[in-house]
């Protein structure tokens, strides 16, 4: 019994062990095999869920069968469009890189990619695809999609063999693939094959809209015109609101201008371009074309003006023909910027012949501002020598070199030709003329001699030889050869017609100062003397400067009474001439012992002109008159006048000298004594310090009281006793000196320094030893070195080289560019010059330092005490208006600027005011007064400027401003003719490439080519 139940309990427990394995193997397989059932029956969700559990499941699964669930695991995911399904492929490919399931995971992944569009990566897993391992239904659906990404690539032949396959097999794709394999055939332009195809279609619910309009076209193509209108007409009435008919338009519009019936054309075409975004460049020529052939030609321009997006031939023809159209409307300018654009390609050599023709003569007729006119007429010469209207561009050739602006381009292209005839050595004459007063103008007087002789010497009996011996004999002059100057001015006088002559009149004034820089009074005074008599207008400035320089004729031959009545006829004519009348006038009347009415003229010039350089020596005159006349006190008075008004000018310093001779003649020994010290105290190592200590020992010696005058000798850094002292000092000062004055710099500095190191201070002539010593260091170029010993004499207070060494330092730091130190310099300089000349030297260099230091408002400042000022000459005046101009503008007050560069622009020939011209326009386009900067920019083109990078700034600043005025075209092809008559390589090129690329990408997103 015991046996029985162990061996039953021995089976039970067997078969409980064997049930439970069995158990679990029947619940995995059955999990396998509902996966599999679940998937063959589309329940994606319910079968991922049975393999999910069948992998999760704890007894050990075969490889094989793992394998195989992993794969609708993935394929679960791929039909339900899990978001990361692509992945879950992916890794399961990574994993089992030879499965057995190699083409349905490809064909998954190439799918999922096709579905998002992306056919070319879509494709890389398509082609490793085999389809024929695909059932019937998968296969067809494969392979459609294959087909439609191979049509979506441009890969037209591959897709055309698939969906043929597929439109003879009956499938749900069938219909479609019909459809693809017929618009497939249209694309490669092969419509007699794709007509019967999309004929099968009309009458399909999903495609007969579209096939409409493939029929449409493709009758189109095929010429069948009665066919494809019929169709036409079809589609408007079934399908008026189809954004598709701007394409019927199109077509039907182009038919229209085949058959020359340009009306029809224009309103189709119209109607098309109203219904696109985007139009093809051909119908916009066809547009353009066709308003010309109905003499619209307002209407055309802006058609053929958008075909020209690109490099082609057709391009050429859209700028010829609107070249024309601008020249019917009497727009030359425009003509010849489109002319210009024609010339830009060279697809057909009658079209070039005639843009080139016509480009040259709206040039000509218009404003060339590089010389592109003389360019023109020789290029269509050296392209078409051997054409009818060759002689006719010869002919105009010369006229151009006459009329011409580019007098450089001129005269180099009339350089190139072998055997001028008269008129073209005519225009040479002229144009090297001109191009001597351009050069004069930027004062560069041997370039404008050398440009007069030879204008001289290319037609000596020509129209313009009188204006160049002229003009020459005036650069002779400003280059100090004046015996050149006169000679050319004795032959100007000589040429026939010369009283014909603009300079006829001025020409007298001329000679004048010829003659009169020589000293040969005589000769000057006839000379200016017959300018007074023919100039008209006798209140000018230069007709007051002649009677002044009659007046020194006079003067300098001893005749005072005639120079006296010559200053009197001058003195109330100009304020910027009256002080100096005056003065002479008041000065000649002394040498005559008219002491009274010296006194009285100059005191007139004290109280008018109070600012004059020539106060100081009236004042001190005045004083002298008064010691003629015997009245002392009103001499004394004067002096002391004149010491408070301008201390430290050269006679202040002898009229303080002269109060004390004046006091010590009266016998008032302290007063005199009082005013010697004055001198030494406020003029310490100058040459009236020396004189005043030498009186008062003479003084004190009268007073017998001698040791007062030693202990205030020995306060003094002035060594005044001792004979051998003293001459050794005189000697050695005497060496050093002579060396200086040959130009012997290394010993003169050498000798000051000896000098210096052994009699000063306290030497007799330890200033001018300082002085000559610092001068010649400057000589030698040895500027630091200079610097520092003009800094050394500038702590010598009252010493007469004062205004040399503060203009030295500041010229000296200017250069250094230490701007700041310069400004110091250049301040103290101004408020201690005494002569206009100079004023105005200190003046600009505040104004140049406090340019480059950006301290605008000092740079206006000053500015504006320069234009004050009748003595600033016009280059100064030029000069200061300038920066005041760039401050405003610096500081925001361009407006202020208006003014300033207006009148500096009217002469372009100058740097000045080239740039002047170009701010003047930028200003107002910063203002928005568009068309007054287009007016200003326009006008520069039309006046001459040696100076073509401002010209050339000008015209891109033109392409702002028309790009402002939304006008992309016009601003082209301002670039464009820039780009190419603009030699230069600067910044420019930079500045049209930038602007051209902005404009191209604005043109083209509106044309479709």
């Amino acid at each position: 019994m015991k046996n029985f139940l162990l061996s039953m309990l021995l089976v039970y427990g067997f078969s409980v062990g064997y049930a439970q394995q069995t158990l679990v193997f029947t619940n995995s397989d059955l999990l396998f095999k509902q996966g599999r059932e679940l998937y063959d029956q589309r329940k994606y969700v319910a079968s991922y869920r049975s393999f999910e559990s069948f992998l999760n499941s704890a007894e050990n699964i075969q490889a094989g069968q793992r394998h195989e669930a992993e794969y609708y695991m993935v394929a679960n995911a791929y039909e339900l469009r899990q978001e990361n399904a692509f992945m879950l492929i992916q890794n399961f490919l990574k994993k089992h890189p030879y499965t057995t399931f190699l083409d349905k995971v490809n064909s998954m992944l190439g799918t999922l990619l096709y579905e998002e569009k992306n056919y070319v990566a879509a494709l890389d897993y398509f082609n490793q695809v085999n389809p024929n391992r695909f059932g019937q239904r998968e296969q067809i659906v494969f392979l459609f999609c294959k087909g439609y990404a191979l049509l979506e690539t441009g890969a037209f032949h591959q897709a055309l063999d698939i969906f043929k396959d597929l439109k003879q097999k009956d499938s749900d794709y069938k219909e479609a693939a019909t459809y693809y394999y017929a618009y497939t055939e249209y694309t490669l332009h092969n419509y007699n094959a794709a007509l019967p195809d999309f004929l099968g279609l009309e009458n399909s619910e999903r495609y007969k809209e579209k096939v409409a309009y493939y029929l449409f076209q493709i009758y189109y193509h095929l010429g069948d015109l009665n066919e494809m209108n019929k169709r036409g007409d079809f589609i408007m009435t079934n399908y008026p609101n189809h954004p598709d008919n701007a394409e019927i338009y199109r077509i039907k519009g182009e038919v229209a201008y085949v058959a020359n019936n340009f009306e029809d054309a224009i309103a189709y075409l119209k109607r098309y371009e109203s219904l696109s975004q985007q139009v093809l460049r051909k119908d916009l020529y066809i547009l353009g074309i066709a308003h010309i052939r109905t003499n619209r030609f307002n209407s055309a321009i802006p058609y053929l003006q958008r075909v020209t997006t690109e490099v082609d031939e057709m391009t050429e023809n859209a700028y010829l023909h609107m070249g024309n159209a601008f020249v019917k409307i009497k727009d030359k300018v425009n003509a010849r910027l489109a002319f210009e654009a024609a010339l830009r390609t060279n697809f057909n050599k009658q079209v070039r012949e005639e843009a080139l023709l016509n480009y040259a003569l709206t040039t000509y007729e218009t404003t060339a501002a590089f010389g592109e006119s003389i360019s023109a007429f020789e290029q269509f010469l050296n392209e078409f020598p051997n054409s009818r209207e060759a002689n006719k561009v010869k002919s105009y050739l010369a006229l151009e070199y006459m009329s011409t602006n580019n007098y450089e381009v001129a005269y180099q292209s009339i350089q190139r030709i072998a055997q001028p005839n008269d008129k073209i050595l005519e225009a040479k004459q002229y144009i090297l003329y001109q191009l001597g007063t351009e050069a004069f103008a930027q004062q560069n007087f041997n370039k404008a001699v050398d440009y007069f002789t030879l204008s001289i010497q290319t037609l000596p009996v020509g129209s313009y030889v009188a204006e160049s011996y002229y003009w020459r004999s005036e650069s002779y002059y400003r280059l100090g050869m004046h015996d050149n100057s006169i000679n050319d001015l004795k032959t100007y006088f000589n040429t026939s017609n010369v009283r014909n002559s603009k300079n006829y009149v001025a020409a007298h004034y001329s000679m004048g100062y010829a003659y009169f820089s020589q000293q040969r009074f005589s000769l000057a005074k006839d000379f200016f003397a017959q300018y007074t008599n023919l100039e008209r207008n006798k209140t000018s400035d230069i007709f007051a400067d002649a009677l002044n320089r009659i007046g020194d004729c006079y003067y300098y031959e001893r005749d005072f009474r005639n120079a006296e009545i010559f200053y009197a006829r001058s003195t109330n004519l100009s304020p910027n001439t009256g002080d100096y009348a005056l003065f002479q006038s008041g000065y000649v009347a002394g040498l005559q012992k008219k002491y009274t009415t010296k006194i009285s003229r100059l005191n007139d010039l004290v109280d008018t002109y109070p600012n004059s350089e020539y106060v100081d020596d009236a004042l001190y005159e005045i004083g002298r008159a008064y010691i003629m006349l015997g009245n002392e006190n009103e001499a004394l008075s004067t002096y002391r006048r004149l010491l408070v008004l301008l201390p430290n000018t050269q006679v202040a310093r002898v009229a303080a000298l002269e109060i004390g001779m004046i006091y010590q003649n009266q016998e008032k020994s302290t007063e005199a004594i009082s005013a010697y010290k004055s001198v030494i105290s406020n003029y310490p190592g100058s040459v009236e310090a020396f004189t005043a200590l030498q009186s008062l020992e003479g003084i004190y010696i009268e007073l017998n009281d001698v040791p007062t005058y030693l202990a205030y000798a020995r306060t003094l850094d002035m060594k005044v006793s001792g004979i051998s002292v003293s001459h050794e000092d005189s000697i050695s000062y005497i060496a050093a000196e002579k060396q200086y004055m040959n130009g012997a710099y290394p010993q003169a500095i050498n000798g000051f320094n000896m000098y210096l190191k052994n009699y000063c201070s306290g030497g007799r002539y330890c200033t001018s030893a300082q002085y000559y010593l610092a001068d010649s260091y400057y000589r030698s170029k040895d500027f630091a070195s200079a610097l520092t010993e003009y800094q050394q004499l500038l702590k010598i207070q009252g010493n007469q080289y004062m205004e040399e060494a503060l203009m030295r330092s500041a010229e000296i730091t200017y250069d250094q560019k230490n701007y700041e130190a310069s400004l110091g310099f250049f301040e103290r300089f101004e408020k201690i010059a005494q002569s206009s000349e100079k004023k105005n030297i200190a003046r600009l260099g505040i104004l140049r330092c406090s340019y480059q230091l950006n301290n605008y408002q000092r740079t206006i400042n000053i500015v504006n005490e320069i234009v004050a000022d009748p003595k600033s000459n016009t280059d100064i005046l030029n000069e200061a208006k300038y920066n005041r101009a760039k401050a405003y503008i610096a500081t925001n007050q361009s407006n202020l600027a208006l003014e300033d560069l207006k009148m500096l622009s009217k002469d372009t020939r100058t740097a000045v005011g080239a740039e002047s011209k170009y701010l003047l326009a930028f200003v107002y386009y910063q203002q928005g007064s568009l068309a007054t900067a287009e007016k200003e920019v326009l006008d520069f083109a039309q006046k001459n400027t040696p100076f073509q990078y401002w010209l050339a700034r000008g015209f891109v600043l033109l392409s702002d401003i028309y790009i402002a005025q939304k006008n992309d075209f016009q601003a082209k092809q301002y670039l464009l003719s820039l780009q190419r008559n603009y030699k230069t390589n600067d910044d420019i090129q930079e500045m049209i490439s930038t602007r051209l690329s902005a404009i191209s990408k604005r043109e083209k997103s509106k044309v479709i080519n």
